[in-house]
């Protein structure tokens, strides 16, 4: 670490009395440790004439790495040791639940926390999950995803939710099938399921698809059709007067919402406030369930 360190103050000044003076060091001794990075990398980093020194292409290629190692290694201490009130937290959550259920809430986690800082990132599918590092996801699947502690966050069940001006026109479950059905792309349990479990033949059913939660909530508030949703996800929002459930039947799902993280990783001082704050916030549901 301190070879790296003289290397990325070195090469940014390119002039080692400098570096020496910034890093509180003898000239000889920045030289020295320089020689003996160069000595293990088996490559020269800087061109030395004249009493001055440039980068070499290795030495250019390395620098952008060093400094991002350095930052990175700073940015995470800070996140682990710092107060919860100075911190940084970096979600990235799906977008049916960031819209639903989050959003409207954080402004109570913000109060709690005023210093702290929140980037939040929308994703839906598990391919855009993890592309850049995060302190937590809140993601929707089986809750196996490899390398990720995952905690469930709703009861697993799904029943029908419309608009009230849809909700009117259905008395029985078989009313359900004059009036167009919406199908989640890549959930395990859909109509079909549902239907099988009221004993009705769906066959014949004016099914639209979509690959979003958040799709088919708006499409149902529009009066456009029913869709299987969380009750818990429904109940305990503002979506509660905006949609009804005709039926309080429901089926049993193999999915949830998780709230995941990294196995092995050390959670930073913000991550372990959210989590139990969250926590916090879904007790009730938990207790009802």
């Amino acid at each position: 670490m301190n070879w790296l360190k003289t290397f990325e103050v070195a090469a940014r000044l390119l002039n080692f009395s400098a570096a020496a003076r910034e890093i509180n060091m003898t000239q000889s001794a920045v030289s020295q440790q320089i020689r003996l990075l160069e000595d293990h990398l088996g490559e020269p980093l800087f061109n030395r004439k004249h009493r001055r020194v440039s980068l070499t292409n290795k030495g250019m290629s390395y620098l952008p790495v060093v400094q991002s190692a350095i930052n990175g290694l700073r940015r995470s201490t800070a996140d682990i040791f710092s107060p919860v009130s100075s911190g940084e937290l970096v979600i990235e959550v799906n977008m049916a639940f960031g819209l639903g259920w989050l959003a409207p809430r954080l402004n109570n986690f913000c109060s709690r926390y005023p210093g702290l800082r929140l980037e939040i990132r929308h994703s839906n599918w598990d391919q855009d999950f993890d592309k850049e590092p995060v302190d937590l996801s809140i993601r929707h699947g089986r809750g196996s995803w490899p390398g990720q502690a995952s905690r469930p966050l709703l009861t697993p069940r799904l029943k029908p939710y419309c608009a009230a001006s849809l909700s009117k026109l259905v008395h029985d479950p078989m009313d359900l099938l004059s009036l167009p059905l919406i199908d989640i792309l890549g959930n395990h349990q859909g109509w079909t399921d549902w239907f099988l479990k009221v004993g009705v033949d769906d066959s014949a059913a004016l099914k639209h698809r979509v690959d979003s939660v958040a799709i088919a909530i708006n499409m149902a508030q529009s009066g456009l059709g029913v869709f299987l949703g969380y009750e818990d996800l429904i109940s305990t929002t503002s979506l509660r007067d905006k949609l009804h459930a005709p039926f309080d039947i429901w089926i049993d799902t193999v999915e949830n919402y998780h709230l995941t993280y990294p196995e092995g990783r050390p959670l930073s001082s913000a991550a372990k406030a959210f989590i139990d704050w969250m926590m916090d916030e879904l007790a009730p549901l938990q207790e009802r369930s």
